[in-house]
């Protein structure tokens, strides 16, 4: 088997994981050859030779069982990236889903038949660890001032603030509902604000509609909806964004995610405002949320603290996330697999 970085990674090309955990950093990383695909097989693995085989939490199109019969006839090393915490809060929109077909239990088992598993932050770890004790962690990272990632902004009139994401953030932006009716009796708020909805979807357009409902403060506020883009072009809902809102529960779930809103904030070279715990922690530069009528409002009417947190988030994500370097860090532990194997 080569001793060179012969990768095959599964994931589904439309998924915004694939793109940030396998197709984003291993399109970035120097290796000897690399496919990402949504339908590995045998064929692949036999003719470009891979030695290491990654998936993200489980593949859908193959069995565990059926690639570790694979990794015993070819030799690959497993490599499993886990980049949510696998047990969902009740209130999450795919908890019964998950317990149904028990999710979980088939996460777990990935996780302790990997040779290596990968996770974006020290929390998870922690619970990794006690399943499998071969675990690294490899920051969520963004090459930032490149392709969808410049901080290149579409002029417009009114103060923008942002809400990006999918409609598992329903229970998160409930916590808007009160402070947004109240923004809503603000005069000056109303004449000088404009709240954009990123990641609309008319198959979930129940939710859709409520989550806008909460944002808008039932209309009451000028709105604009942006449906879903393309993994690849994404980072355009931030072209108008002057501030991003990211009200997450406080619950184990939501603790173990990454950083990333905080990245592409930074990116963009605007504010985030969210809560001062995990996932953003760690992120010094986040605004910190202690009153969301009052935050909101501080930040939407000052151009200067908007000025200066998102210069000071776009420096530190630049400095400590920049895809570039922690591919060095990717690198060298995939490397290390391969080579221990050899040895």
């Amino acid at each position: 088997m080569s001793n060179q970085l012969r990768i095959l990674a599964s994931g589904s090309r439309h998924s915004g994981v694939t793109y940030h955990r396998l197709a984003l950093p291993l399109s970035t990383m120097r290796k000897d050859y690399c496919m990402i695909t949504d339908s590995p097989s045998e064929e692949i693995i036999r003719d470009k030779q891979i030695n290491v085989f990654i998936i993200n939490r489980f593949c859908e199109a193959l069995s565990l069982i059926e690639i570790l019969q694979l990794k015993k006839k070819y030799g690959f090393k497993l490599v499993v990236d886990i980049d949510d915490y696998w047990e969902l809060f009740t209130k999450h929109l795919s908890y019964d889903n998950y317990a149904k077909n028990r999710v979980p239990h088939i996460i777990k088992s990935n996780i302790k038949h990997a040779d290596l598993v990968t996770c974006t932050n020290t929390r998870l770890w922690a619970e990794i660890i006690k399943i499998n004790k071969n675990c690294e962690i490899i920051p969520n990272a963004l090459p930032f001032d490149k392709d969808q990632f410049t901080d290149v902004k579409i002029p417009h009139d009114k103060i923008t603030i942002v809400h990006t994401g999918s409609i598992t953030h329903y229970p998160d932006i409930q916590q808007l509902k009160n402070p947004m009716l109240e923004l809503a009796k603000s005069k000056s708020f109303v004449d000088s604000c404009r709240m954009l909805l990123c990641g609309w979807n008319e198959f979930n357009k129940w939710h859709w509609e409520r989550m806008g409902n909460i944002f808008t403060a039932n209309e009451k506020l000028e709105y604009k909806i942006l449906e879903s883009l393309p993994v690849d072009l994404y980072m355009n809902f931030y072209a108008e964004a002057d501030m991003l809102v990211t009200p997450l529960l406080d619950n184990k779930f939501n603790r173990m995610k990454s950083n990333l809103k905080a990245l592409e904030a930074g990116a963009k070279r605007i504010p985030i405002l969210t809560y001062d715990r995990d996932p953003y922690a760690d992120i010094p530069t986040i605004f910190k949320v202690e009153n969301w009528e009052r935050d909101i409002k501080r930040m939407a009417f000052s151009k200067q603290m908007r000025d200066d947190y998102g210069q000071a988030n776009g420096e530190y994500v630049r400095e400590h996330y920049d895809i570039f370097k922690i591919n060095e860090l990717r690198y060298a532990i995939y490397n290390k697999l391969i080579s221990d194997a050899s040895n």
